[in-house]
């Protein structure tokens, strides 16, 4: 049994997070994503807010390999796939869910879908709780180590995979 699920099934658990799940009222996640490992070396990773405030779905490569590109810079020899940052946005319309633009994406290691319905309001929430910082060290922000601080993401509720019969 593989412990990484189908594009199809990640998708699913990914979207009903961000859409249907509710987080405590003292829960905090990090602003950048919660990822779901799919098969052939790739993630699916849920942000239920943006620098716009609606949500991004990414996919990326899990383990990137990189090489010299063409000018000496490092470039990756495992790119998302031409189709891939398309797909999954065909993918989401088809699903009923309006995307408001992709970026980056072929040759890249990650491609992203904004969305235009915003996540559930408790995602949203516990994001900007996060951005807040610790509020028994607010010189720490979210930088601080206490037990506090890391009990919120403690009680964040993570995306739950489904299991494929």
């Amino acid at each position: 049994m593989t412990d990484r699920l189908s594009l199809d099934d990640a998708l699913t658990a990914g979207l009903r997070w961000l859409y249907e799940t509710e987080q405590p009222a003292d829960a905090w996640m990090h602003h950048h994503s919660q990822q779901i490992p799919i098969a052939g070396n790739r993630f699916l990773a849920f942000a239920p807010t943006s620098t716009v405030a609606l949500p991004i779905v990414v996919i990326g490569v899990t383990k990137p390999a990189w090489k010299e590109g063409p000018h000496g810079d490092m470039v990756p020899g495992n790119p998302l796939t031409p189709a891939e940052l398309p797909g999954l946005a065909t993918e989401l319309e088809r699903r009923g869910y309006a995307v408001r633009s992709t970026w980056n994406g072929f040759p890249g290691p990650t491609g992203s879908v904004g969305l235009v319905r915003p996540a559930h309001p408790s995602q949203v929430a516990a994001v900007d709780r996060y951005r807040a910082g610790c509020q028994e060290h607010p010189a720490r922000s979210v930088f601080c180590e206490c037990d506090a601080w890391r009990a919120g993401f403690d009680r964040a509720v993570l995306p739950r995979p489904l299991v494929s019969a």
